[in-house]
């Protein structure tokens, strides 16, 4: 269902495609998932759970939450440029299938702003950092992970990580270390505006 929808998108993906790719038979379908809207959120919470589980322990052993981050939005790119009609499906597409998968996505944002927030328990955190810093974040990384997939470049979505980890780390640390976090990559030597 998640490559189905990944290439022909939500609405124009068929029931009849599943079952051919799957061998099963439309009555088990039928039992199974009660349609598409029922198969495609049991997909969803699935891929999304295990990439979430993934995500969080790539970040989870690093020695700072900079570290940390920089890691787990790795492998958030890195498994875009590796299955982009997965990505697809469970960033773009699941707007158009809305019920249980969007309630699933939701959460799953929810969960990533939850990790994300935890910048602001670091000694160095800006006192301006409040919870909406973090769904700002997500939001805004989800929105070029889209945007990225949108126009065909998924395959080089990794090049984005300078930029998402700079952006991360300015709103939580300030000028200072976010200029440290595109120093760290070896970004372009622009020394930061004064």
């Amino acid at each position: 269902m998640l490559l189905s929808v990944g290439a022909k998108g939500y609405d124009k993906a068929t029931v009849q495609e599943v079952l051919e790719r799957s061998g099963i038979s439309r009555d088990r379908f039928q039992r199974q998932f009660g349609g598409k809207e029922g198969c495609f959120a049991q997909a969803y919470e699935m891929a999304a759970d295990r990439l979430c589980a993934e995500v969080l322990e790539a970040g989870r052993e690093a020695e700072s939450w900079r570290a940390g981050f920089r890691a787990a939005l790795a492998k958030v790119l890195a498994t875009v440029a590796e299955q982009p009609l997965l990505a697809k499906a469970l960033v773009i597409e699941v707007r158009a299938a809305r019920g249980q998968a969007w309630a699933k996505h939701q959460q799953l944002v929810e969960r990533f702003s939850r990790a994300v927030d935890s910048a602001r328990h670091e000694p160095t955190a800006r006192a301006t950092a409040t919870a909406l810093t973090a769904q700002f974040i997500v939001g805004a990384v989800e929105e070029a992970i889209a945007t990225e997939i949108g126009a065909g470049r998924a395959a080089t979505i990794e090049r984005l990580l300078p930029d998402l980890a700079h952006l991360a780390v300015l709103n939580y640390f300030g000028e200072d270390e976010a200029w440290l976090e595109l120093r760290s990559a070896d970004l372009a030597p622009v020394e930061p505006h004064e």
